[in-house]
């Protein structure tokens, strides 16, 4: 809902990830950016990055992300185009697998600079980096499949285990960070606060870019 607003946002975060991690491959990032967002929600009652995370095979993933790195698909918003092209380069290369599968790999672009995010969001993305820098993929994936995670509540709610074995990698249920914080009346409070101010700025920079198409 707030990509096209938080696009410099979610840039910068995905280029200091890719600064700081050589190589970063692209599972391994969508694990990381939903972990910031989780341990951000059960810290302060919001996500960093307000990014929608689906409940998919292998973990929470932010479809908009997946799809643009993956697959090249960028944002439009009237004729702008909203994309992390500043921010990162995608790097594909044939896995050795298979015919045709290729690994997708990112790479910093510009200059790393937190200088947008707050205090608390920087000391928290370096917090998410001692614990999960240096884990790789599948242990990351494994780390968010544990028993009682959001993304295994969900699993189990929804039935989703026979889907994943028979059918498709992917479903179109979303991970309700709500659930971390539903006992906790403050933080809820300033759950909706958030909510309303960024949706409040997201209709005033999209009214803009309109009116300047």
């Amino acid at each position: 809902m707030f990509r096209a607003f938080l696009n410099d946002k979610i840039g910068t975060i995905i280029r200091h990830f890719a600064a700081e991690i050589q190589p970063l491959s692209l599972t391994k990032l969508l694990k990381l950016l939903y972990i910031t967002d989780e341990a951000a929600t059960r810290e302060t009652g919001t996500p960093v990055t307000w990014l929608e995370y689906r409940v998919w095979k292998y973990g929470p993933v932010p479809g908009e992300v997946f799809q643009e790195i993956k697959h090249g698909e960028k944002l439009t918003v009237g004729k702008h185009i909203i994309s992390f092209d500043d921010y990162i380069k995608v790097i594909r290369q044939d896995s050795g697998k298979r015919p045709g599968q290729e690994e997708v790999f990112i790479e910093a672009k510009g200059e790393d600079n937190l200088s947008m995010l707050s205090a608390y969001e920087v000391d928290l993305l370096n917090r998410v980096l001692r614990q999960f820098g240096k884990m790789n993929a599948a242990e990351l994936v494994s780390y968010l499949h544990q028993e009682g995670s959001l993304w295994h509540k969900a699993v189990q709610e929804h039935k989703l285990d026979t889907n994943f074995e028979l059918f498709q990698n992917t479903s179109n249920c979303i991970i309700d960070f709500s659930d971390l914080i539903e006992d906790d009346d403050l933080m809820k409070m300033a759950a909706q606060s958030a909510f309303e101010s960024l949706y409040f700025h997201k209709t005033l920079y999209e009214t803009k870019l309109q009116q300047d198409a």
